[in-house]
Protein backbone atom coordinates (compact mmCIF):
# COMPACT_ATOMS: atom_id res chain seq x y z
CA UNK A 1 0.00 0.00 0.00
CA UNK A 2 1.35 4.00 -1.24
CA UNK A 3 2.36 5.69 1.96
CA UNK A 4 0.85 9.39 1.65
CA UNK A 5 3.57 10.95 0.34
CA UNK A 6 4.05 8.55 -1.97
CA UNK A 7 0.42 8.93 -2.99
CA UNK A 8 0.79 13.00 -3.64
CA UNK A 9 3.81 12.57 -5.52
CA UNK A 10 1.74 10.32 -8.09
CA UNK A 11 -1.08 12.98 -8.41
CA UNK A 12 0.02 15.06 -11.88
CA UNK A 13 0.51 18.58 -11.62
CA UNK A 14 -2.38 19.26 -13.94
CA UNK A 15 -4.68 17.45 -11.40
CA UNK A 16 -3.68 19.69 -8.17
CA UNK A 17 -4.28 22.80 -10.66
CA UNK A 18 -7.16 21.66 -11.41
CA UNK A 19 -8.11 21.33 -7.52
CA UNK A 20 -6.94 24.47 -6.79
CA UNK A 21 -8.88 26.53 -9.63
CA UNK A 22 -11.65 29.08 -7.68
CA UNK A 23 -14.50 27.80 -9.50
CA UNK A 24 -14.91 25.69 -6.74
CA UNK A 25 -13.58 28.10 -4.08
CA UNK A 26 -14.70 25.32 -1.17
CA UNK A 27 -12.19 22.02 -2.71
CA UNK A 28 -9.73 24.77 -3.47
CA UNK A 29 -9.30 25.77 -0.16
CA UNK A 30 -9.91 22.49 1.61
CA UNK A 31 -6.89 21.11 -1.27
CA UNK A 32 -4.67 23.82 0.34
CA UNK A 33 -5.51 23.39 3.94
CA UNK A 34 -6.28 19.60 4.47
CA UNK A 35 -4.45 17.99 1.77
CA UNK A 36 -1.06 20.24 0.90
CA UNK A 37 -1.30 21.20 4.75
CA UNK A 38 -0.57 24.63 3.15
CA UNK A 39 -1.33 27.89 5.74
CA UNK A 40 -3.80 30.06 4.73
CA UNK A 41 -3.04 33.07 2.63
CA UNK A 42 -4.53 35.98 1.67
CA UNK A 43 -5.92 34.97 -1.34
CA UNK A 44 -6.91 31.88 0.35
CA UNK A 45 -8.96 33.58 2.76
CA UNK A 46 -10.71 35.76 -0.03
CA UNK A 47 -11.42 32.06 -2.22
CA UNK A 48 -12.97 30.66 0.95
CA UNK A 49 -14.98 33.85 1.70
CA UNK A 50 -16.56 33.01 -1.75
CA UNK A 51 -18.30 29.36 -1.08
CA UNK A 52 -21.68 30.27 -1.74
CA UNK A 53 -20.93 31.80 -5.23
CA UNK A 54 -20.64 27.66 -6.37
CA UNK A 55 -23.22 26.89 -8.47
CA UNK A 56 -24.73 24.16 -6.77
CA UNK A 57 -24.52 26.38 -3.13
CA UNK A 58 -26.09 29.89 -4.94
CA UNK A 59 -29.12 27.87 -6.95
CA UNK A 60 -30.06 27.13 -3.19
CA UNK A 61 -29.89 29.63 -1.59
CA UNK A 62 -31.87 31.24 -4.87
CA UNK A 63 -34.82 28.69 -4.36
CA UNK A 64 -34.86 29.64 -0.61
CA UNK A 65 -38.30 32.10 0.38
CA UNK A 66 -37.78 34.69 2.60
CA UNK A 67 -38.63 33.17 5.69
CA UNK A 68 -35.91 30.75 5.13
CA UNK A 69 -37.54 27.72 3.49
CA UNK A 70 -37.94 25.83 0.34
CA UNK A 71 -41.41 24.17 1.09
CA UNK A 72 -43.99 23.87 3.94
CA UNK A 73 -43.26 22.23 7.26
CA UNK A 74 -45.13 19.42 5.98
CA UNK A 75 -42.69 18.39 3.35
CA UNK A 76 -39.14 18.74 5.58
CA UNK A 77 -37.92 15.65 4.98
CA UNK A 78 -38.85 15.55 0.69
CA UNK A 79 -36.13 14.14 -1.12
CA UNK A 80 -34.62 16.07 -1.79
CA UNK A 81 -35.82 19.55 -2.08
CA UNK A 82 -37.50 19.42 1.43
CA UNK A 83 -36.19 22.30 3.68
CA UNK A 84 -34.32 20.07 5.88
CA UNK A 85 -32.64 18.57 2.82
CA UNK A 86 -31.51 21.88 2.02
CA UNK A 87 -29.78 22.38 5.37
CA UNK A 88 -28.10 18.76 4.72
CA UNK A 89 -27.04 19.58 1.36
CA UNK A 90 -25.17 23.25 2.07
CA UNK A 91 -23.44 21.65 4.87
CA UNK A 92 -22.31 18.93 2.47
CA UNK A 93 -21.30 21.59 -0.27
CA UNK A 94 -19.36 23.77 2.38
CA UNK A 95 -21.34 26.40 2.30
CA UNK A 96 -20.64 29.68 4.17
CA UNK A 97 -23.36 29.68 7.24
CA UNK A 98 -22.16 32.90 8.24
CA UNK A 99 -23.99 34.45 4.87
CA UNK A 100 -26.73 36.57 6.09
CA UNK A 101 -29.12 35.55 4.04
CA UNK A 102 -28.72 31.80 5.24
CA UNK A 103 -29.79 32.69 8.61
CA UNK A 104 -33.27 32.22 8.55
CA UNK A 105 -32.90 28.85 7.02
CA UNK A 106 -30.69 27.94 9.48
CA UNK A 107 -33.04 29.50 12.42
CA UNK A 108 -36.11 27.57 10.72
CA UNK A 109 -34.10 24.22 10.77
CA UNK A 110 -33.56 24.57 14.67
CA UNK A 111 -37.27 25.49 15.21
CA UNK A 112 -37.62 21.97 13.81
CA UNK A 113 -36.00 19.96 16.74
CA UNK A 114 -37.83 18.18 18.66
CA UNK A 115 -37.42 18.10 22.15
CA UNK A 116 -35.25 15.05 22.71
CA UNK A 117 -32.34 17.08 20.30
CA UNK A 118 -33.57 14.70 16.85
CA UNK A 119 -35.29 15.82 13.69
CA UNK A 120 -38.29 14.07 12.48
CA UNK A 121 -39.28 13.24 8.78
CA UNK A 122 -42.83 13.56 9.63
CA UNK A 123 -43.63 17.11 10.39
CA UNK A 124 -42.19 17.29 13.67
CA UNK A 125 -44.03 14.27 14.95
CA UNK A 126 -41.70 12.20 17.82
CA UNK A 127 -42.46 8.47 15.90
CA UNK A 128 -40.91 10.18 12.48
CA UNK A 129 -37.48 11.00 14.42
CA UNK A 130 -34.91 9.70 12.63
CA UNK A 131 -31.27 8.59 13.47
CA UNK A 132 -29.33 9.24 10.11
CA UNK A 133 -31.67 12.70 9.83
CA UNK A 134 -30.79 14.22 12.73
CA UNK A 135 -27.08 13.16 12.19
CA UNK A 136 -27.10 14.84 8.74
CA UNK A 137 -28.56 18.25 10.01
CA UNK A 138 -26.80 17.99 13.11
CA UNK A 139 -23.73 17.49 11.33
CA UNK A 140 -24.64 20.39 8.73
CA UNK A 141 -25.64 23.05 11.06
CA UNK A 142 -21.97 22.03 13.33
CA UNK A 143 -20.09 22.61 10.08
CA UNK A 144 -22.74 25.75 9.02
CA UNK A 145 -21.11 27.48 12.47
CA UNK A 146 -23.15 26.14 15.21
CA UNK A 147 -20.46 23.18 16.01
CA UNK A 148 -20.58 24.62 19.74
CA UNK A 149 -24.38 25.27 20.23
CA UNK A 150 -25.95 23.71 22.83
CA UNK A 151 -28.88 22.23 20.40
CA UNK A 152 -26.47 20.91 18.23
CA UNK A 153 -24.85 18.92 21.03
CA UNK A 154 -28.53 17.91 22.38
CA UNK A 155 -28.85 16.15 18.79
CA UNK A 156 -25.27 14.39 19.38
CA UNK A 157 -26.82 13.26 22.84
CA UNK A 158 -29.84 12.52 21.02
CA UNK A 159 -27.69 9.84 18.84
CA UNK A 160 -25.83 8.31 21.75
CA UNK A 161 -28.84 7.74 24.26
CA UNK A 162 -30.49 5.89 21.13
CA UNK A 163 -27.51 3.62 20.85
CA UNK A 164 -27.64 3.11 24.50
CA UNK A 165 -31.32 2.25 24.65
CA UNK A 166 -31.40 -0.03 21.57
CA UNK A 167 -28.01 -1.67 22.57
CA UNK A 168 -27.39 -0.94 18.47
CA UNK A 169 -26.95 1.70 16.20
CA UNK A 170 -30.20 2.76 14.25
CA UNK A 171 -33.77 3.74 14.55
CA UNK A 172 -36.33 3.13 16.71
CA UNK A 173 -37.97 -0.10 16.76
CA UNK A 174 -36.02 -1.20 13.21
CA UNK A 175 -33.30 -3.17 14.28
CA UNK A 176 -35.44 -6.53 14.88
CA UNK A 177 -36.55 -6.22 11.07
CA UNK A 178 -33.20 -6.18 8.88
CA UNK A 179 -31.08 -9.05 9.77
CA UNK A 180 -27.76 -7.38 10.31
CA UNK A 181 -29.28 -5.95 13.92
CA UNK A 182 -28.33 -2.41 13.04
CA UNK A 183 -28.29 0.17 10.01
CA UNK A 184 -24.85 -0.24 8.44
CA UNK A 185 -25.59 2.77 6.03
CA UNK A 186 -25.63 5.01 9.76
CA UNK A 187 -22.53 4.20 11.09
CA UNK A 188 -20.61 6.48 9.19
CA UNK A 189 -23.06 9.20 9.51
CA UNK A 190 -22.91 9.17 13.06
CA UNK A 191 -18.75 9.05 12.90
CA UNK A 192 -18.87 12.08 10.44
CA UNK A 193 -20.86 13.92 13.14
CA UNK A 194 -19.07 13.52 15.75
CA UNK A 195 -15.49 14.61 13.79
CA UNK A 196 -17.61 17.87 13.63
CA UNK A 197 -18.16 18.62 17.43
CA UNK A 198 -15.60 19.68 18.93
CA UNK A 199 -14.16 16.49 21.29
CA UNK A 200 -14.92 18.40 24.71
CA UNK A 201 -18.26 18.90 23.76
CA UNK A 202 -19.09 15.39 23.32
CA UNK A 203 -22.05 13.89 25.85
CA UNK A 204 -21.25 10.84 27.71
CA UNK A 205 -20.93 7.94 25.91
CA UNK A 206 -20.09 9.65 22.76
CA UNK A 207 -16.54 7.58 22.68
CA UNK A 208 -18.58 3.82 23.05
CA UNK A 209 -21.02 5.29 20.52
CA UNK A 210 -17.92 6.06 18.22
CA UNK A 211 -15.94 2.15 19.23
CA UNK A 212 -19.54 0.57 17.96
CA UNK A 213 -19.66 2.46 14.61
CA UNK A 214 -15.96 1.79 14.01
CA UNK A 215 -16.46 -1.92 15.31
CA UNK A 216 -19.47 -2.83 12.20
CA UNK A 217 -17.43 -0.97 9.31
CA UNK A 218 -14.42 -2.33 10.51
CA UNK A 219 -15.70 -6.07 11.08
CA UNK A 220 -17.88 -6.40 7.57
CA UNK A 221 -14.32 -5.13 5.97
CA UNK A 222 -15.83 -1.34 5.28
CA UNK A 223 -18.52 -2.68 2.30
CA UNK A 224 -19.22 -6.34 2.47
CA UNK A 225 -22.23 -5.89 4.66
CA UNK A 226 -25.06 -7.44 2.89
CA UNK A 227 -26.26 -11.13 4.45
CA UNK A 228 -26.47 -13.66 1.13
CA UNK A 229 -29.64 -14.76 4.05
CA UNK A 230 -31.13 -11.53 4.18
CA UNK A 231 -33.33 -11.98 1.34
CA UNK A 232 -34.79 -15.30 2.48
CA UNK A 233 -34.95 -13.29 5.99
CA UNK A 234 -37.32 -10.58 4.54
CA UNK A 235 -39.56 -12.47 2.62
CA UNK A 236 -40.15 -14.72 6.11
CA UNK A 237 -41.03 -11.67 8.35
CA UNK A 238 -42.63 -10.17 5.82
CA UNK A 239 -44.95 -13.06 5.84
CA UNK A 240 -45.35 -13.39 9.66
CA UNK A 241 -48.42 -11.07 11.23
CA UNK A 242 -46.97 -8.05 13.20
CA UNK A 243 -47.92 -9.19 16.44
CA UNK A 244 -45.61 -12.35 16.14
CA UNK A 245 -42.66 -11.26 14.83
CA UNK A 246 -41.06 -9.87 18.52
CA UNK A 247 -38.04 -12.38 18.64
CA UNK A 248 -38.72 -13.65 15.04
CA UNK A 249 -34.69 -12.25 14.55
CA UNK A 250 -33.42 -14.03 17.03
CA UNK A 251 -35.01 -17.30 15.96
CA UNK A 252 -33.78 -16.83 12.52
CA UNK A 253 -30.50 -16.03 13.15
CA UNK A 254 -30.79 -19.30 15.34
CA UNK A 255 -31.27 -22.07 12.14
CA UNK A 256 -28.46 -19.76 10.59
CA UNK A 257 -25.27 -19.45 12.86
CA UNK A 258 -23.12 -18.40 10.11
CA UNK A 259 -24.43 -15.51 8.09
CA UNK A 260 -22.72 -15.14 4.53
CA UNK A 261 -21.60 -11.66 4.02
CA UNK A 262 -21.08 -10.27 -0.12
CA UNK A 263 -20.46 -6.90 -0.88
CA UNK A 264 -22.97 -4.16 -0.73
CA UNK A 265 -22.97 -3.11 -4.00
CA UNK A 266 -24.09 1.01 -4.02
CA UNK A 267 -21.22 1.48 -1.89
CA UNK A 268 -18.84 0.22 -4.95
CA UNK A 269 -19.87 3.37 -6.75
CA UNK A 270 -18.67 6.59 -5.60
CA UNK A 271 -21.03 9.75 -5.22
CA UNK A 272 -20.99 13.29 -3.94
CA UNK A 273 -23.16 14.48 -1.99
CA UNK A 274 -24.89 11.54 -0.51
CA UNK A 275 -28.27 11.17 0.96
CA UNK A 276 -29.02 8.90 3.91
CA UNK A 277 -27.12 6.35 2.31
CA UNK A 278 -23.20 6.07 2.01
CA UNK A 279 -20.48 4.34 0.09
CA UNK A 280 -17.00 2.76 0.89
CA UNK A 281 -15.29 6.42 0.44
CA UNK A 282 -17.14 8.39 2.61
CA UNK A 283 -16.82 6.05 4.90
CA UNK A 284 -13.24 5.49 5.33
CA UNK A 285 -13.24 9.21 5.11
CA UNK A 286 -15.61 8.94 8.59
CA UNK A 287 -12.85 6.59 9.83
CA UNK A 288 -10.18 9.30 9.21
CA UNK A 289 -12.29 12.24 10.19
CA UNK A 290 -12.65 10.34 13.77
CA UNK A 291 -9.13 9.72 14.38
CA UNK A 292 -9.40 5.67 13.56
CA UNK A 293 -6.13 4.01 12.35
CA UNK A 294 -6.04 2.22 9.01
CA UNK A 295 -5.83 -1.52 9.79
CA UNK A 296 -5.96 -4.69 7.68
CA UNK A 297 -9.42 -5.48 7.98
CA UNK A 298 -9.76 -1.79 5.57
CA UNK A 299 -7.23 -2.66 3.26
CA UNK A 300 -9.87 -3.97 0.20
CA UNK A 301 -11.66 -1.19 0.55
CA UNK A 302 -8.39 1.41 0.39
CA UNK A 303 -7.70 -0.89 -2.59
CA UNK A 304 -11.24 -0.32 -4.40
CA UNK A 305 -10.51 3.35 -3.82
CA UNK A 306 -7.12 3.49 -5.64
CA UNK A 307 -8.30 1.56 -8.36
CA UNK A 308 -10.94 3.50 -8.81
CA UNK A 309 -8.80 6.64 -9.89
CA UNK A 310 -8.03 7.15 -13.61
CA UNK A 311 -4.63 7.95 -15.21
CA UNK A 312 -4.76 11.48 -14.22
CA UNK A 313 -5.43 9.97 -10.45
CA UNK A 314 -9.22 11.77 -10.47
CA UNK A 315 -12.48 10.07 -9.33
CA UNK A 316 -15.65 9.97 -11.47
CA UNK A 317 -18.81 10.67 -9.88
CA UNK A 318 -20.74 7.23 -10.47
CA UNK A 319 -23.58 8.14 -8.10
CA UNK A 320 -25.67 11.87 -8.29
CA UNK A 321 -28.37 13.06 -6.96
CA UNK A 322 -28.60 15.82 -9.65
CA UNK A 323 -31.84 16.44 -11.06
CA UNK A 324 -33.44 15.84 -7.88
CA UNK A 325 -31.68 18.47 -6.13
CA UNK A 326 -31.80 22.35 -6.65
CA UNK A 327 -28.47 23.06 -8.40
CA UNK A 328 -26.75 19.55 -10.23
CA UNK A 329 -23.16 19.12 -8.73
CA UNK A 330 -20.89 17.87 -11.05
CA UNK A 331 -21.48 15.55 -13.96
CA UNK A 332 -22.27 11.54 -13.77
CA UNK A 333 -19.61 9.75 -15.30
CA UNK A 334 -17.37 12.89 -15.42
CA UNK A 335 -14.22 13.47 -12.77
CA UNK A 336 -15.36 14.70 -9.27
CA UNK A 337 -13.51 17.39 -7.29
CA UNK A 338 -15.09 16.32 -4.55
CA UNK A 339 -14.63 13.06 -4.76
CA UNK A 340 -11.24 13.67 -6.16
CA UNK A 341 -9.64 15.74 -3.05
CA UNK A 342 -11.78 13.06 -0.65
CA UNK A 343 -9.99 10.15 -2.13
CA UNK A 344 -6.53 11.37 -1.94
CA UNK A 345 -6.83 12.75 1.77
CA UNK A 346 -8.65 8.78 2.52
CA UNK A 347 -5.26 7.45 0.93
CA UNK A 348 -3.09 9.75 2.52
CA UNK A 349 -4.75 8.65 5.65
CA UNK A 350 -4.30 5.17 4.37
CA UNK A 351 -0.04 5.72 4.70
Amino acid sequence: MSTGSQVLDRVPESTLAWLLAPDNPAVSVLTRRRLLREPDASDAQALWARRNEYPPVAAIIDAMRSDGTWDVPARDYQKYRGNLWQIHLLGELWADGGDPRLQPALDYALSRQLDDGSWSATNKRPYGSITCLTANVGRALARLGYAEDERVIAALRYCVDLYRELGAVDCRRLCDYHLNGYCHMLTPKILLFLAEVPHDLWPKGAETLRAECIAQLRDKAIFRSLPVEAREFEMRIGAVPPAERAGFRTRFLAEHPALQYGEKPGWLRFGYPLSYNSDALEALAALAATGEKPRHAYEDAIALVEASADDEMRWKLRTTLNGKMFGNVEKKGQPSKWLTLRALRVLNWAG
